[in-house]
């Protein structure tokens, strides 16, 4: 939306209901949370605050399903965007344990080709789909076909392709990141869920899955505050009560898995932010290499770069260091996964809903949020 003054104006008529559910974060932050997610209307929200050694506090605020259901700390939420990040793990332990190759040619691992139509000589790699730089699009044929599961090779016939020539320029694609997921179960031979399962989350102790149907405990819906949905954008118990579709290799089908479709709850998601935070889980050189900054996001945002499926935040308005991590933002909810490595710690969000106004690419809450508690004036 390019008149985000007129949107900021508009929830300023809108109810600022949410209460406070459980905190355990000090009372100076518990406060600075409730006046950020009252003030940006959230429905529902966990946080969670987290150093290398794990969470140092919680906050529950507002309701998992309205009009009234309170946001536990073990509720779960779909993660959107931050599913990307969550992912960007996995693929660096693969290419540590020496099971891909980010530079190879994606035909290499997959059993059709995969080639930009203006550049049918030049290799696609899971670098280029983990920057945005292979030149994938969200084209109508993705947007109208991922809800119906249509076959991948289908939707790369359409308008799935951008104007500019691979690895020259940054689109975020959602489509991309999609296919990078696709890749590691050619290369592997694996379905993705087993494959981040034995990969990541089996190994840092986490409870997550890309399946709604598999989430054990209160799954979150998620709400579009503006305009107002009478129902969830995100139904959460229509997504449960679908068939689970096969867990083996599709690389037909499975490019809906590894963009946006992580299921956390806010604590097991702190717990994967923390293992990027410093070496241990990844080596240094992994943790260089996904923080390296690939592309700026240019006009779209100043503040922001990109790695490899993760955010470099640069706004000196919240601190004079670097900030990595991702946004997500899908059906009304407003997700963020962040952290300062230097200092050693970090922020992760979920929410059923809140203001989608943004500055540039980083949205309003997140901005408010990453300032009270990785800010300068933090601590």
């Amino acid at each position: 939306m390019k008149h985000w003054g007129f949107y900021r104006l508009l929830l300023d008529f809108l109810p600022a209901d949410g209460a406070l559910g459980y905190s355990s974060l000090p009372k100076k932050e518990t406060e600075g949370a409730v006046w950020a997610l009252r003030r940006h209307r959230c429905l529902g929200a966990a946080l969670c605050v987290f150093q290398q050694g794990g969470v140092v506090g919680t906050l529950t605020f507002g309701n998992a399903h309205l009009p009234s259901a309170p946001v536990q700390a073990d509720t779960v939420f779909r993660a959107a965007s931050v599913s990307k990040f969550v992912t960007a793990l996995g693929i660096l332990r693969l290419k540590e344990q020496g099971k891909i190759d980010l530079d190879r040619d994606v035909n290499d691992y997959l059993p059709f080709s995969l080639r930009h139509p203006k550049a049918p000589g030049t290799p696609l790699t899971l670098r280029m789909l983990m920057s945005h730089t292979a030149g994938i699009h969200d084209g109508e044929a993705y947007n109208q076909g991922i809800g119906q599961g249509a076959p991948l090779a289908g939707l790369l016939r359409g308008d799935s392709f951008t104007a500019h020539l691979p690895g020259t320029v940054w689109e975020y694609s959602n489509f991309g990141a999609g296919i990078a997921g696709v890749v590691l179960e050619a290369a592997t031979g694996k379905g993705f869920e087993a494959l981040m399962q034995e990969t990541v989350f089996a190994p840092l102790g986490v409870t997550a899955t890309f399946y709604p149907q598999k989430v054990k405990g209160d799954l979150a819906d998620a709400v579009r505050i503006l305009p107002r949905s009478k129902t969830p954008n995100f139904n959460a118990a229509q997504r449960r009560a679908a068939p689970l579709p096969a867990e083996t290799v599709d690389v037909e089908r499975h490019y809906s898995l590894a963009h946006g479709n992580l299921y956390v709850s806010a604590p097991e998601l702190a717990k994967l932010g923390a293992a990027a935070m410093t070496p241990g889980f990844l080596t240094k050189e992994s943790l260089d290499e996904m923080r390296g900054v690939v592309v700026p996001f240019g006009e779209r945002a100043r503040n922001l770069s990109q790695g490899l499926f993760t955010f470099v935040l640069n706004e000196p308005k919240i601190s004079s260091r670097l900030l990595y991590g991702h946004q997500g933002m899908a059906y009304g909810a407003v997700h963020g996964l962040f952290f300062d490595p230097e200092k050693g710690l970090g922020l992760a969000l979920l929410t059923t809903g809140a203001s989608e106004a943004r500055r540039g690419v980083l949205a309003d809450l997140n901005f408010d949020l990453l300032s009270l508690f990785l800010g300068e004036r933090h601590g």
